[in-house]
Protein backbone atom coordinates (compact mmCIF):
# COMPACT_ATOMS: atom_id res chain seq x y z
CA UNK A 1 0.00 0.00 0.00
CA UNK A 2 2.73 2.47 0.79
CA UNK A 3 4.62 1.92 -2.60
CA UNK A 4 1.23 2.56 -4.05
CA UNK A 5 0.58 5.96 -2.35
CA UNK A 6 3.79 6.80 -3.56
CA UNK A 7 3.31 6.03 -6.79
CA UNK A 8 -0.20 7.94 -6.39
CA UNK A 9 1.42 11.56 -5.39
CA UNK A 10 4.01 11.02 -7.91
CA UNK A 11 1.52 10.91 -10.85
CA UNK A 12 -1.87 11.89 -9.69
CA UNK A 13 -3.05 15.32 -10.59
CA UNK A 14 -3.21 18.93 -9.41
CA UNK A 15 -5.09 22.29 -10.02
CA UNK A 16 -8.69 22.90 -10.72
CA UNK A 17 -11.62 24.96 -12.09
CA UNK A 18 -12.69 27.93 -13.44
CA UNK A 19 -12.21 31.06 -11.74
CA UNK A 20 -13.89 34.49 -11.59
CA UNK A 21 -12.08 37.33 -13.05
CA UNK A 22 -11.40 38.85 -9.60
CA UNK A 23 -9.69 36.42 -8.68
CA UNK A 24 -12.74 35.47 -6.46
CA UNK A 25 -13.76 31.82 -5.43
CA UNK A 26 -17.16 32.70 -5.23
CA UNK A 27 -17.99 29.37 -6.42
CA UNK A 28 -22.24 27.74 -6.80
CA UNK A 29 -21.32 24.36 -5.51
CA UNK A 30 -21.91 24.15 -2.00
CA UNK A 31 -19.76 20.96 -1.68
CA UNK A 32 -16.68 21.16 0.67
CA UNK A 33 -13.82 19.19 1.96
CA UNK A 34 -14.22 19.30 5.85
CA UNK A 35 -11.34 17.11 7.01
CA UNK A 36 -8.91 14.70 5.48
CA UNK A 37 -7.83 12.10 7.79
CA UNK A 38 -5.84 8.89 8.51
CA UNK A 39 -4.24 6.51 11.25
CA UNK A 40 -1.42 8.86 11.18
CA UNK A 41 -3.41 12.42 10.66
CA UNK A 42 -6.44 14.15 10.66
CA UNK A 43 -6.29 17.50 8.83
CA UNK A 44 -9.25 19.49 9.21
CA UNK A 45 -10.37 22.63 6.36
CA UNK A 46 -11.99 25.92 6.53
CA UNK A 47 -13.76 28.41 4.06
CA UNK A 48 -15.09 31.81 3.85
CA UNK A 49 -18.68 33.50 2.77
CA UNK A 50 -17.72 32.67 -0.23
CA UNK A 51 -16.54 28.89 -0.20
CA UNK A 52 -13.00 29.86 -0.75
CA UNK A 53 -10.57 27.72 1.08
CA UNK A 54 -9.46 30.17 4.14
CA UNK A 55 -6.80 27.75 6.05
CA UNK A 56 -5.66 24.05 6.89
CA UNK A 57 -5.57 22.75 10.23
CA UNK A 58 -2.29 19.87 10.40
CA UNK A 59 -2.77 18.81 13.92
CA UNK A 60 -0.93 20.15 16.66
CA UNK A 61 2.05 20.91 15.16
CA UNK A 62 1.15 23.37 12.27
CA UNK A 63 -1.67 25.39 10.35
CA UNK A 64 -1.51 27.48 6.98
CA UNK A 65 -4.39 30.33 6.51
CA UNK A 66 -5.17 32.17 3.45
CA UNK A 67 -5.81 35.56 2.69
CA UNK A 68 -7.10 37.12 -0.48
CA UNK A 69 -6.74 40.80 -2.72
CA UNK A 70 -7.64 41.79 -6.06
CA UNK A 71 -4.33 40.85 -6.78
CA UNK A 72 -3.14 37.69 -5.19
CA UNK A 73 -3.18 35.32 -2.64
CA UNK A 74 -0.82 34.64 0.38
CA UNK A 75 -0.45 31.34 2.08
CA UNK A 76 1.58 31.89 5.34
CA UNK A 77 1.86 28.87 7.61
CA UNK A 78 1.72 29.11 11.65
CA UNK A 79 3.63 26.55 14.50
CA UNK A 80 1.62 24.44 17.16
CA UNK A 81 1.55 27.76 19.25
CA UNK A 82 -0.06 29.78 16.33
CA UNK A 83 3.62 32.09 15.93
CA UNK A 84 3.87 32.25 11.87
CA UNK A 85 6.87 30.14 10.13
CA UNK A 86 9.38 31.22 7.53
CA UNK A 87 7.45 29.35 5.23
CA UNK A 88 5.10 31.62 2.88
CA UNK A 89 3.73 31.51 -0.36
CA UNK A 90 2.86 34.78 -2.20
CA UNK A 91 0.68 34.31 -5.97
CA UNK A 92 -0.24 36.68 -8.15
CA UNK A 93 -3.19 36.44 -9.94
CA UNK A 94 -4.39 37.48 -13.11
CA UNK A 95 -8.24 36.53 -14.52
CA UNK A 96 -8.56 34.15 -11.80
CA UNK A 97 -5.28 32.27 -12.30
CA UNK A 98 -1.84 32.15 -10.94
CA UNK A 99 0.55 33.40 -13.31
CA UNK A 100 3.84 33.07 -11.03
CA UNK A 101 4.38 32.21 -7.17
CA UNK A 102 7.53 32.90 -4.75
CA UNK A 103 7.64 30.19 -2.57
CA UNK A 104 10.10 30.54 0.79
CA UNK A 105 11.40 29.78 3.85
CA UNK A 106 14.56 29.30 6.13
CA UNK A 107 16.58 27.88 3.73
CA UNK A 108 15.49 28.13 0.07
CA UNK A 109 13.53 30.68 -2.09
CA UNK A 110 11.58 28.95 -5.30
CA UNK A 111 10.41 31.18 -8.20
CA UNK A 112 7.32 29.67 -10.20
CA UNK A 113 6.07 30.49 -13.12
CA UNK A 114 2.98 29.76 -15.25
CA UNK A 115 1.21 28.89 -18.44
CA UNK A 116 -2.09 28.65 -19.71
CA UNK A 117 -3.88 27.79 -23.20
CA UNK A 118 -6.59 29.68 -24.39
CA UNK A 119 -8.92 27.12 -22.75
CA UNK A 120 -7.52 27.55 -19.36
CA UNK A 121 -5.85 24.65 -19.44
CA UNK A 122 -1.86 24.87 -17.93
CA UNK A 123 0.61 24.32 -20.35
CA UNK A 124 4.00 24.87 -18.96
CA UNK A 125 5.47 25.13 -15.26
CA UNK A 126 8.32 26.22 -14.66
CA UNK A 127 10.54 27.09 -10.83
CA UNK A 128 13.81 28.00 -10.16
CA UNK A 129 15.16 26.93 -6.77
CA UNK A 130 17.62 29.48 -5.07
CA UNK A 131 19.89 29.25 -1.47
CA UNK A 132 18.00 31.65 1.03
CA UNK A 133 21.88 32.64 2.40
CA UNK A 134 23.64 33.76 -1.21
CA UNK A 135 20.82 33.69 -3.20
CA UNK A 136 22.81 31.72 -5.46
CA UNK A 137 20.62 28.96 -7.86
CA UNK A 138 20.09 25.47 -6.43
CA UNK A 139 18.31 24.21 -9.88
CA UNK A 140 16.11 24.52 -12.05
CA UNK A 141 12.61 22.46 -13.50
CA UNK A 142 10.14 22.70 -16.03
CA UNK A 143 7.07 21.06 -16.46
CA UNK A 144 5.30 20.84 -19.93
CA UNK A 145 1.66 19.44 -20.31
CA UNK A 146 -0.57 17.64 -22.58
CA UNK A 147 -4.11 16.98 -22.27
CA UNK A 148 -6.71 15.29 -23.22
CA UNK A 149 -9.90 16.82 -22.99
CA UNK A 150 -9.97 17.96 -19.23
CA UNK A 151 -7.67 15.40 -18.00
CA UNK A 152 -3.88 15.32 -18.03
CA UNK A 153 -2.76 12.44 -19.94
CA UNK A 154 1.37 13.50 -20.10
CA UNK A 155 3.75 15.05 -18.33
CA UNK A 156 7.49 16.10 -19.07
CA UNK A 157 9.70 17.31 -16.67
CA UNK A 158 13.36 18.55 -17.16
CA UNK A 159 15.60 19.57 -14.57
CA UNK A 160 18.86 21.63 -14.65
CA UNK A 161 21.67 22.29 -12.73
CA UNK A 162 23.18 25.62 -10.64
CA UNK A 163 25.17 25.56 -14.27
CA UNK A 164 22.93 25.14 -16.52
CA UNK A 165 23.83 21.54 -17.15
CA UNK A 166 20.41 19.28 -17.83
CA UNK A 167 20.43 16.62 -15.48
CA UNK A 168 17.21 14.49 -15.33
CA UNK A 169 14.27 14.51 -17.78
CA UNK A 170 11.06 12.52 -16.68
CA UNK A 171 8.16 11.52 -18.51
CA UNK A 172 4.73 10.12 -16.56
CA UNK A 173 1.86 8.82 -18.65
CA UNK A 174 -1.92 8.75 -17.05
CA UNK A 175 -4.68 6.77 -17.87
CA UNK A 176 -7.86 7.48 -15.59
CA UNK A 177 -11.47 5.33 -14.53
CA UNK A 178 -14.14 6.49 -17.04
CA UNK A 179 -17.42 8.05 -14.85
CA UNK A 180 -15.25 7.39 -11.58
CA UNK A 181 -14.72 10.56 -9.63
CA UNK A 182 -12.10 11.85 -7.74
CA UNK A 183 -12.10 15.39 -6.38
CA UNK A 184 -11.20 18.47 -7.45
CA UNK A 185 -9.58 21.94 -6.15
CA UNK A 186 -12.90 23.43 -6.60
CA UNK A 187 -14.36 21.19 -3.56
CA UNK A 188 -11.14 22.74 -2.01
CA UNK A 189 -12.33 25.97 -2.50
CA UNK A 190 -9.32 26.77 -4.23
CA UNK A 191 -9.55 27.12 -8.34
CA UNK A 192 -6.82 29.17 -8.84
CA UNK A 193 -4.58 27.66 -11.55
CA UNK A 194 -6.93 27.01 -14.89
CA UNK A 195 -10.23 25.29 -15.30
CA UNK A 196 -8.37 21.82 -14.79
CA UNK A 197 -5.71 19.30 -13.05
CA UNK A 198 -1.98 19.40 -13.44
CA UNK A 199 0.81 17.31 -11.32
CA UNK A 200 1.96 18.54 -8.29
CA UNK A 201 3.92 15.98 -7.65
CA UNK A 202 6.98 15.51 -5.64
CA UNK A 203 10.09 14.41 -7.88
CA UNK A 204 13.22 14.76 -5.64
CA UNK A 205 14.67 17.79 -6.57
CA UNK A 206 13.64 20.09 -4.07
CA UNK A 207 10.16 21.38 -6.01
CA UNK A 208 6.62 20.47 -7.06
CA UNK A 209 5.38 21.45 -10.68
CA UNK A 210 2.54 23.15 -9.56
CA UNK A 211 2.95 23.98 -6.17
CA UNK A 212 0.51 21.21 -3.73
CA UNK A 213 0.30 22.41 -0.18
CA UNK A 214 -2.56 19.59 0.89
CA UNK A 215 -2.82 16.89 2.76
CA UNK A 216 -0.22 14.15 2.13
CA UNK A 217 -0.84 11.81 -1.31
CA UNK A 218 -3.86 13.90 -1.96
CA UNK A 219 -3.81 15.60 -5.00
CA UNK A 220 -6.73 16.66 -6.82
CA UNK A 221 -7.66 15.70 -10.01
CA UNK A 222 -10.39 15.40 -12.38
CA UNK A 223 -10.65 11.81 -12.34
CA UNK A 224 -9.75 9.02 -10.70
CA UNK A 225 -6.75 7.24 -11.92
CA UNK A 226 -6.27 3.93 -12.93
CA UNK A 227 -2.23 3.35 -14.04
CA UNK A 228 0.75 5.28 -14.27
CA UNK A 229 3.83 4.83 -16.24
CA UNK A 230 7.32 6.65 -15.97
CA UNK A 231 10.35 7.22 -18.23
CA UNK A 232 13.48 8.62 -15.73
CA UNK A 233 16.47 9.67 -17.77
CA UNK A 234 19.34 10.89 -15.78
CA UNK A 235 23.20 11.21 -15.86
CA UNK A 236 25.56 9.13 -13.99
CA UNK A 237 29.25 9.50 -14.64
CA UNK A 238 28.17 11.34 -17.83
CA UNK A 239 26.44 9.25 -19.49
CA UNK A 240 22.42 8.92 -19.58
CA UNK A 241 20.86 6.59 -17.72
CA UNK A 242 16.78 5.11 -18.30
CA UNK A 243 14.78 3.57 -15.48
CA UNK A 244 11.07 2.61 -16.26
CA UNK A 245 8.23 2.31 -13.68
CA UNK A 246 4.64 1.29 -13.68
CA UNK A 247 1.65 1.39 -11.26
CA UNK A 248 -1.97 -0.07 -11.15
CA UNK A 249 -4.55 1.74 -9.00
CA UNK A 250 -7.75 -1.05 -8.75
CA UNK A 251 -11.06 0.33 -8.19
CA UNK A 252 -10.84 -0.91 -4.78
CA UNK A 253 -8.81 1.52 -3.89
CA UNK A 254 -11.57 4.32 -4.36
CA UNK A 255 -14.87 4.72 -1.74
CA UNK A 256 -17.78 7.01 -2.41
CA UNK A 257 -20.73 7.96 -0.54
CA UNK A 258 -24.42 8.41 -1.24
CA UNK A 259 -23.93 11.61 -2.97
CA UNK A 260 -21.29 10.12 -5.86
CA UNK A 261 -18.61 11.84 -3.60
CA UNK A 262 -14.65 10.12 -2.92
CA UNK A 263 -15.01 9.41 0.90
CA UNK A 264 -12.33 6.59 0.46
CA UNK A 265 -8.34 6.70 -1.33
CA UNK A 266 -7.05 3.47 0.22
CA UNK A 267 -7.08 3.80 4.28
CA UNK A 268 -7.18 7.78 3.86
CA UNK A 269 -10.91 8.88 5.05
CA UNK A 270 -12.45 11.99 3.39
CA UNK A 271 -15.27 14.17 5.03
CA UNK A 272 -17.60 16.41 3.67
CA UNK A 273 -19.26 19.33 4.79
Amino acid sequence: MMTKKLCSILFLCLFFASCKKDGGNAASKADRIAGIKSSVFHHIYQYDGQNRLTGIDYGISSKMKAEYSPSGIVLQWYDGANNPTAYRIEMNVVDGRVTDAIETNDNFSIQHDYNYDSEGRMQQAQATKRNAQNNQTVNKGESKFTWNGSLLSKVVLQVWDANGAKTDSIIWDISYYENKKYFTWEDMGFSFFGKAPIGGFPNGFGFRLPLLFLSEGMIPSAAAMKSGTRKSYYRHNGQWQLTNGNSEYPETLYGYDAQGRLNKWGDIEINWK
